[in-house]
C-alpha cells in the first residue's frame, strides 16, 4: 500500500511539498516556502515548518531522501531545515545554482549542505519507489517534472513547466514520454488568468527591438536567472546596435550556465558591458577575485548617462539606485519583465508607474497548453497544485480529477 500527501499546495501558489510513501520508504518532493514571504522583511524559516515527522533536524530521519523540481524558493526554500542526514536530489544546474549563485544574495547559502546530490537523466532507486527525472521548460533553467513508481503505480509530479519558451523541446518530449500514469499531480498557476493573451518568448523580441531603437535610455526589470529573457533581451540589443550594461552577479550566473548551451550569451560577447554597482553579491564576488575577470568589460556610470543612446540597462536595485536619480524620468524608457504582481510590494518604480511598459511572458503553462498536454498524457486521476482554482479543473480539463486538501492522505 502506497499513499500520497500534499503537505502544501493544494489551495496555494507555491510553498509546495508532496509526500509518497510505501511501507518501507517515506520520499518528499519539493519543500518550498510560501510566496507570501516573499511580502515580509523579516520571516524565519521556522515561521514555515509542516507537522511532517521525522525530516527535521534533531530528530530520528524517517524520510530517505528528498527531490527538488527547481531552483526558486517556493520550491526549495525550506531544505534547509531538513535533517542533514537525509539527501535532497536535484538537476546539476539546480545544485549549481543552489551552492554557487544563492550564497551571494542570501545570508545564510547552500553551499555547505553536504546532503545535496546530483540526480541526472537515469532512473534512481530509493528502498522500493523508483524515481526519475524528466527535464521541463520553466522560467529557470534545470527544472524538472519526476515520474515515481511505488507498489506498481505511477506517479507522475510536474513541478512547473510551461510550452512556450525557448526549451519547450524539453516539455514536449516528456509529454510524448509519459503515457498513462495512475495519478498526475499537475500545476495550475495560470487558471486564475484564463482571459490571459497567449505570448512565446519569440514574440516579446520585436516588441523590445521597437523599444530599443527609440531616442530614451531603456532600462529592463528582469531576474538574470531567466535565461530565456536575458537571450531576448540580448538579441535585441544587436538589432538595435545597442550595448547591454548588466552587473557582475549577472555576469557570474551566466558563466554557471554556459555549459547548457553555446546560445548563452557571456560578459566577453560585443554588446555586453559591466557596471560594477556596489552590493553584497559585488562585495563577495570581489572576495573570491572573480571580478577581475570582467574588468576589461567595465563601464561607470558617467559613461552611460553622457552617451545614454548607446546603452541598454539591465535593472537591478544597485543599478537602479544609481542611474535612476541622475536623469529626468522622460528620458527613461523603463520596461518590467517580470510578473506584474512584484510592482503591487515595496520596489523602486513607485514614481515610474506612468512610464512603464509590460513585456512579460508566463513561466507556467497556459491553460490551453496544459489542456493538450492532459489529452496526451490521459492520467487516470489529476490531482491539483500550485494552484488558487483547484475547483476550475474539474471543468477544465477531461480527467478524472481528485482534489485534496493541504495535510489530507490519499492511498494510492
Amino acid at each position: 500500500m502506497s499513499n500520497l500527501i500534499i503537505h502544501r499546495g493544494t489551495k496555494e501558489i507555491g510553498g509546495s511539498a508532496v509526500e509518497i510513501e510505501t511501507e518501507t520508504t517515506k520520499l518528499l518532493f519539493d519543500f518550498g516556502i510560501p510566496l507570501e514571504s516573499m511580502e515580509k522583511k523579516d520571516y524565519r524559516l521556522e515561521d514555515y515548518r509542516l507537522p511532517i515527522k521525522g525530516l527535521y533536524k534533531n530528530e530520528k530521519p524517517l524520510f530517505q531522501a528528498v527531490f527538488l523540481t527547481h531552483a526558486h524558493p517556493d520550491h526549495y526554500g525550506l531544505i534547509k531545515l531538513i535533517n542533514p542526514e537525509i539527501p535532497v536530489y536535484m538537476s546539476k544546474i539546480t545544485f549549481d545554482i543552489l551552492t554557487k549563485i544563492t550564497p551571494l544574495t542570501n545570508k545564510e547559502g547552500y553551499e555547505n549542505l553536504d546532503n545535496l546530490k546530483i540526480i541526472d537523466d537515469e532512473p534512481v532507486e530509493i528502498g522500493d519507489i523508483k524515481v526519475t527525472a524528466h527535464r521541463v521548460d520553466h522560467s529557470i533553467a534545470g527544472a524538472c517534472a519526476y515520474e515515481i513508481l511505488a507498489d506498481g503505480k505511477t506517479v507522475i509530479y510536474t513541478g512547473d513547466l510551461r510550452f512556450h519558451g525557448n526549451a519547450s523541446w524539453q516539455s514536449s518530449i516528456f509529454k510524448r514520454k509519459i503515457k498513462k500514469p495512475d495519478y498526475m499531480i499537475m500545476e495550475g498557476t495560470t487558471l486564475g488568468r484564463l482571459e490571459q493573451d497567449i505570448v512565446t518568448e519569440n514574440d516579446l523580441l520585436p516588441m523590445f527591438i521597437e523599444i530599443f531603437e527609440g531616442d530614451k535610455l531603456p532600462l529592463v526589470q528582469f531576474s538574470p536567472q531567466n535565461l530565456d529573457r536575458f537571450v531576448t533581451v540580448y538579441n535585441a540589443c544587436r538589432e538595435a546596435k545597442k550595448t547591454l550594461v548588466i552587473d557582475p552577479y549577472t555576469c557570474y550566473f551566466l558563466e554557471i550556465c554556459k555549459s547548457l548551451s553555446k546560445n548563452i550569451p557571456q560578459n566577453s560577447w560585443n554588446n555586453i558591458a559591466v557596471y560594477f554597482a556596489k552590493s553584497g553579491a559585488t562585495d563577495k564576488l570581489a572576495e573570491t577575485k572573480t571580478l577581475y575577470k570582467y574588468k576589461s568589460k567595465k563601464v561607470t556610470e558617467e559613461e552611460i548617462l553622457k552617451n545614454p543612446e548607446k546603452y541598454v540597462i539591465k535593472g537591478n536595485w544597485a543599478i537602479n539606485d544609481k542611474i535612476l536619480n541622475k536623469m529626468d524620468k522622460s528620458k527613461f524608457s523603463i520596461i518590467f519583465s517580470m510578473w506584474k504582481g512584484y510592482l503591487d510590494r515595496p520596489n523602486q518604480f513607485e514614481n515610474y508607474k506612468d512610464i512603464i511598459t509590460l513585456l512579460h511572458v508566463s513561466g507556467h503553462a497556459y491553460v490551453e497548453d496544459l489542456q493538450r498536454f492532459v489529452e496526451t498524457v490521459r492520467p487516470k486521476h489529476l490531482i491539483p497544485i500550485h494552484t488558487e482554482y483547484s475547483e476550475k479543473y474539474r471543468d477544465l480539463f477531461n480527467a478524472n480529477i481528485i482534489v485534496l486538501e493541504d495535510g489530507q492522505k490519499l492511498n494510492l
